[in-house]
C-alpha cells in the first residue's frame, strides 16, 4: 500500500512489488493474482483504514466542527515536505480518473466513505447546535470532501503552508 500510496501504480515495478513484500514472483501471483489485483486491495485497506481512523478522530474530538476543522489543517501539515505523498484516494483518482472501470467503482467506494464521516460530523454539530440546520449535512460533506481533496492538490502543487491556511479558514466560515 505504502509503495502504490507514494510512487502510483504505473510507476510501481513488479521488482519494486517483490522488495516491498518480500514475496517470490510465483508467490506474488499466487497471493494476488496480478499487479491489478494486488494494488486493487491494496486501495481498498487504504480507504478502510482511513474511514475507521476518521470515525474514532470524530468520536474523540471535542466537538464535530474541531473534527472538520482539524482534518482540513491536517492537509496543511504536509506542505513544505520535500515530497508529499498526498492522498491515495486524490492520487489514484487523478492517475486513472476514468479508464479503469475496477478502480473507478473503488473511486466510488472511497469518496462515498469519507463523505459518510463528514455528513456524520455535520449530523452532530446540528444536533448540538454548532451549526444551524438549514443546509443539509450531505452537501456539507461533499463541499468538505472537495475543498480537502483540493488542498491536498495544491500541497502537491507547492501552495505555502499560509495560503492554505487561508482556504481552511474560508471553508470553515462557509460550512457555519
Amino acid at each position: 500500500m505504502q509503495l502504490f500510496w507514494s510512487q502510483g501504480y504505473e510507476a510501481t515495478s513488479l521488482q519494486d512489488l517483490l522488495v516491498a513484500t518480500g514475496l517470490s514472483k510465483s508467490s506474488l501471483y499466487e497471493s494476488f493474482g496480478n499487479k491489478q489485483s494486488l494494488f486493487e486491495a491494496a486501495f481498498s485497506r487504504y480507504f478502510d483504514a482511513r474511514a475507521e481512523q476518521m470515525y474514532e478522530r470524530l468520536e474523540l474530538a471535542g466537538s464535530p466542527l474541531t473534527f472538520i476543522r482539524d482534518c482540513l489543517l491536517s492537509v496543511v501539515e504536509e506542505a513544505g515536505q520535500e515530497m508529499p505523498r498526498g492522498c491515495m484516494l486524490v492520487n489514484v483518482a487523478n492517475e486513472f480518473s476514468n479508464s479503469d472501470p475496477a478502480v473507478r467503482r473503488l473511486i466510488e467506494l472511497a469518496t462515498r466513505r469519507f463523505r459518510q464521516v463528514f455528513e456524520r460530523a455535520f449530523e452532530q454539530a446540528q444536533a448540538c447546535g454548532e451549526i444551524g440546520d438549514g443546509r443539509p449535512p450531505a452537501s456539507l460533506a461533499l463541499y468538505t470532501h472537495c475543498v480537502m481533496a483540493g488542498l491536498r492538490t495544491q500541497v502537491k502543487s507547492g501552495l505555502s503552508p499560509a495560503e492554505l491556511l487561508i482556504v481552511v479558514g474560508l471553508a470553515m466560515e462557509n460550512v457555519r
